[in-house]
């Protein structure tokens, strides 16, 4: 069923509340060990289970451990992509699932992915970021959950495995070419992440931090 993957999305940032026009989330401010500070899931009980808060030398970021399982988890965050059209963050690949393939439901698992969710009622649009395990970089596709999300691949397979990686999208030109919208001024309603394994049955690890909207 969709509401696995991409309805889960949705209700992960709910309620959604205005936000100031730019932000930064890096985890400063959280405790180490903890489920980070200002995120939510609707999987309550199994959110812990795959993120928490580490902390190398004196930098906080948000660690995901998961073993055969998805969780998706959300942050609340209203802007105007018009006014700030990019997004950035850092990550690093620590595991691969094995034998992925985002092509199919059957092989729709990611080391890391970064969503941002636009809205909509009962499935909103997104566009989720992937680390692949095997698509080559470039790669644009519908998830097999649903064609409401848009998938990209900037990363693939080991190379810089281990490394954190700083990525900058422009999150609204990659949204009026990925859902032919030329002229839409959209607004995000938040960004979420998920690292999961459930699909392929394996264990995968991954870490993020320095989210930033900008200019």
């Amino acid at each position: 069923m969709f509401i696995k993957k991409e309805l889960i999305i949705f209700l992960a940032i709910m309620p959604i509340f205005a936000g100031e026009a730019s932000f930064t989330v890096d985890f400063q401010d959280c405790r180490s060990g903890s489920f980070p500070k200002g995120w939510s899931s609707k999987d309550e009980a199994n959110m812990t289970k795959v993120y928490s808060v580490q902390d190398v030398e004196d930098n906080k970021f948000l660690h995901a451990d998961a073993n055969k399982i998805s969780v998706t988890i959300g942050y609340d965050e209203t802007w105007e992509l018009a006014k700030y059209p990019k997004l950035k963050w850092k990550w690093r690949a620590v595991k691969l699932p094995k034998g992925s393939n985002e092509n199919i439901k059957l092989g729709n698992d990611n080391v890391l992915g970064v969503y941002v969710v636009f809205g909509g009622f009962p499935i909103p649009k997104t566009i989720k970021y992937i680390w692949s395990e095997t698509l080559p970089v470039g790669t644009e596709l519908n998830s097999p959950y649903s064609s409401k999300t848009k998938m990209i691949v900037i990363r693939s397979g080991t190379e810089n495995i281990g490394e954190w990686i700083e990525e900058e999208r422009n999150v609204l030109a990659d949204y009026r070419r990925l859902f032919g919208k030329p002229k839409e001024k959209p607004i995000a309603k938040g960004i979420a992440v998920l690292t999961d394994s459930d699909n392929t049955k394996t264990n995968v690890i991954g870490d993020y931090d320095d989210f930033a909207n900008s200019k």
